[in-house]
């Protein structure tokens, strides 16, 4: 599976122990939250219902006094009543005062019947007189401002028309908030109001919470009592009252509340939501306890099983990888494991230990199969200049030319020197240069004046080794294909550097100025397969080939072209400069 360019691991034993230990823990841990949280519900639902009771008691107790209020004002005002008309009716101011005064007395003996209202008033807006019949505890100042307000009202038109259900209004005056209802009847207004404050009294025998009260709010949002509570806690009461919500920022507060059926505003008790949860404070401690240490021990669960399973069974991992990539060596580490995984790592490296020993076996048998290989080849080039060597010097023989014979000889007998003692893998690489000459040297006698040479090689490479007989075998197959009685030739060696930064390798260059090699023939070196002459057999160019795999493995190239100038044959070989695989194989 992959996942956005990098491998997911899904099939290892890694992913699969984990996933089998969250399967177990996570629906556990996720019953005991639901748990939590269902009982906690259960709880504020049963709090909040409890309130909301006796919220609906006390608002059906402010409503029904209300609500009497309403009916007694609807009766007098009403048709069928002539306490208002003989107001509205009168023409004559004794008239008018008689009636006046029969109002009065009736709303002086009929306020003691209505224990909700703090004040009856009665304005005739003909002659702009304001009556009012206060109970005991209203002070004067306080009708004044009311009775200024009452006016601004009226004479704004700002009351209610007609005979409705929530009659009752908030206003505020100054910093007190008052309920207050008023009906026309003609150009006469009669009305009511009544304290805040007085109605909220019968409410503080409402046990909340510590931390709890209770308070009004209008139907617009403005609070009519307790501003300061809610401003300290970031409350927001909300206006469509249903089931109870929290609220609050620092601290949580469960609220509840119930509109008025005769006015427009609400009532509101509010709690700390800790002190509703306060009756399951065990379950509550045990459920996180539970909770938290599950999630605490997941990972030290994960941790141990990591460095019990995981971790060792990861070291055979690791081992079998770098077995695979060549390292035999490798042992697998078995302290601080299980037993199992103990019998396991003992398991692994006493099957290491026989295979390698095995191995080392086949290894050795292999290697002195090559070597004996390799000697049969190096044999294969000995007996090849020969014949051709002694026929030159019978033919200088013949003409008697002395001085060449001399020198002839001298060459023979550095050049089968060295040759006799090739039997190693390698020779410096001053040694072969030196060969390379001495049988160009009798080529050229061979040849006189149809064979020039020329060998460039910097001393500082002087004492690195190379495989003998190596370049003398392309220099011998470029005389042997390219040099003809008619024509003229000349062979070039030069040798460098092929990687000048690190010095790693160095690069064999051997060209002549022949026919080049046929394109059957080079097509067949450059694909790396061996080339037979007309009798069957493999070409010089072959052997020197299977010598060097067997030396340098793939660490060597060869390559094969002809120069586009000069249309001669060009080889390169590329070597390393210290033979790894000679020095493994010793």
């Amino acid at each position: 599976m992959k996942l956005r360019g990098w491998s997911w691991p899904i099939n290892s034993l890694r992913i699969k122990l984990t996933i089998s230990v969250l399967m177990m823990t996570l629906p556990l841990i996720g019953l005991l939250l639901y748990n939590n949280f269902y009982a906690i519900g259960v709880v504020r639902e049963q709090v909040s219902n409890s309130y909301s009771n006796a919220l609906t008691f006390y608002m059906n107790q402010i409503d029904t006094g209300l609500n009497d209020v309403d009916a007694y004002i609807n009766t007098v005002a009403g048709p069928s009543s002539f306490d208002l008309l003989s107001l509205d009716l009168a023409l004559e101011d004794d008239d008018y005062y008689m009636a006046k005064i029969f109002l009065f007395n009736k709303l002086s003996n009929d306020i003691a019947l209505y224990p909700t209202v703090s004040s009856f008033f009665v304005y005739v807006n003909a002659r702009q007189d304001y009556m009012e019949v206060s109970k005991g505890g209203v002070y004067y100042d306080e009708q004044e401002r009311v009775k200024n307000h009452v006016i601004d009202l009226i004479q704004q038109q700002e009351i209610n028309k007609g005979i409705g259900t929530k009659r009752w209004k908030h206003i505020k005056i100054g910093d007190l908030h008052y309920l207050i209802d008023i009906v026309r009847t003609g150009d006469v207004y009669l009305g009511a109001w009544v304290k805040v404050d007085h109605i909220l009294e019968p409410i503080q025998s409402l046990k909340l919470a510590e931390g709890g009260t209770t308070l009004l709010s209008s139907d617009d949002g403005e609070l009519i009592t307790d501003l300061t509570f809610i401003q300290e806690h970031g409350i927001k009461l909300q206006s469509n009252l249903g089931d109870y919500y929290l609220s609050g920022t620092d601290r949580k507060f469960l609220i509840v509340g119930k509109n008025s059926n005769r006015g427009d505003f609400s009532l509101f008790a509010l709690f700390p939501d800790e002190s509703v949860l306060a009756k399951l404070p065990y379950l509550k401690k045990l459920i996180w306890l539970v909770t938290l240490g599950g999630i605490f021990f997941i990972p030290i669960g994960l941790y141990i099983m990591r460095r019990a399973i995981l971790i060792p069974i990861g070291r055979v991992l690791a081992a079998m990888k770098r077995v695979r990539s060549g390292d035999w060596g490798v042992r697998v580490e078995t302290l601080k494991a299980s037993d199992e995984l103990i019998l396991l790592g003992n398991s692994f490296n006493a099957m290491m230990d026989e295979i390698q020993t095995l191995r080392i076996n086949v290894y050795e048998e292999q290697l002195n199969k090559q070597k004996e290989e390799l000697q049969k080849l190096q044999l294969q080039l000995n007996p090849h200049f020969f014949l051709n060597s002694l026929n030159i010097v019978y033919n200088l023989a013949k003409v008697r030319n002395y001085d060449l014979i001399m020198e002839m000889t001298m060459a023979l007998i550095h050049f089968f020197r060295f040759l006799f003692r090739s039997n190693t893998s390698f020779v410096k690489l001053k040694n072969e240069i030196e060969h390379t000459r001495n049988y160009l040297k009798i080529q050229t006698v061979r040849f006189p004046d149809k064979l020039t040479w020329e060998i460039d090689v910097p001393v500082y490479l002087s004492e690195v080794p190379v495989p003998p007989l190596i370049i003398q075998s392309f220099v011998e197959n470029s005389i042997k294909h390219a040099v003809t009685l008619e024509e003229s030739i000349h062979i070039g060696v030069q040798i460098n550097f092929a990687d000048k930064v690190s010095g790693s390798m160095i690069r064999v260059r051997i060209w002549d100025t022949g026919r080049g090699f046929s394109r059957e023939v080079l097509e067949e070196l450059q694909a790396g397969r061996s080339v037979e002459n007309e009798l069957g057999e493999h070409t010089g160019i072959w052997n020197v080939q299977r010598r060097l795999r067997l030396l340098y493995g793939e660490a060597v190239s060869l390559e094969f072209y002809n120069d586009p100038e000069t249309v001669g044959a060009v080889v390169i070989i590329n070597l390393p400069t210290s033979p790894k695989k000679e020095e493994e194989d010793a």
